[in-house]
């Protein structure tokens, strides 16, 4: 391999590198705005409760549900094009580790090596069981508000 075609591996490495780099912070992004959001939310509610305004109190529960269901919905979006890039990233770096004689290059398969994959219950990830336990929180929240306060 010429230093020509080394170079260009390395750039298409080094583009790959930032799509995953760049899908990965967005999701971190994104959960920190959900847990803002669930904050400012949980605050509203007491807050609406103590009011004694209840019909806006499960309106707010509601509101949480569905922002848990858009932020979920982005999240496996953004994780989906983060594993495109992976793959990417992955065979990248073993053409270059080959081109180069420089196994210890092979980053990303070491790191899948060393990481088992996450622990799944039921067929699901334990990142999705969180989300359907805070939805259905959301909405045993809003119906006790509507049904058992009101």
């Amino acid at each position: 391999m010429s230093e020509g075609e080394r170079e260009t591996l390395a750039i298409a490495l080094d583009h790959a590198w930032r799509w995953y780099e760049n899908r990965r912070s967005r999701t971190v992004a994104l959960l920190q705005v959900v847990t803002l959001w669930l904050a400012i939310l949980g605050a509203g509610y007491g807050a609406v409760l103590q009011a004694k305004l209840y019909t806006l109190g499960g309106a707010i529960g509601i509101l949480a549900a569905v922002g848990l269901v858009a932020a979920d919905r982005e999240a496996t979006r953004v994780r989906a094009s983060a594993a495109l890039a992976a793959d990417a990233v992955a065979e990248l770096e073993a053409r270059l580790a080959d081109a180069t004689g420089v196994q210890a290059l092979r980053l990303y398969q070491r790191e899948c090596e060393s990481n088992p994959p996450s622990r799944r219950f039921l067929g699901l990830d334990l990142g999705r069981w969180v989300v359907y336990v805070s939805l259905a929180t959301c909405i045993a929240a809003a119906t006790y508000t509507w049904v058992g306060l009101a």
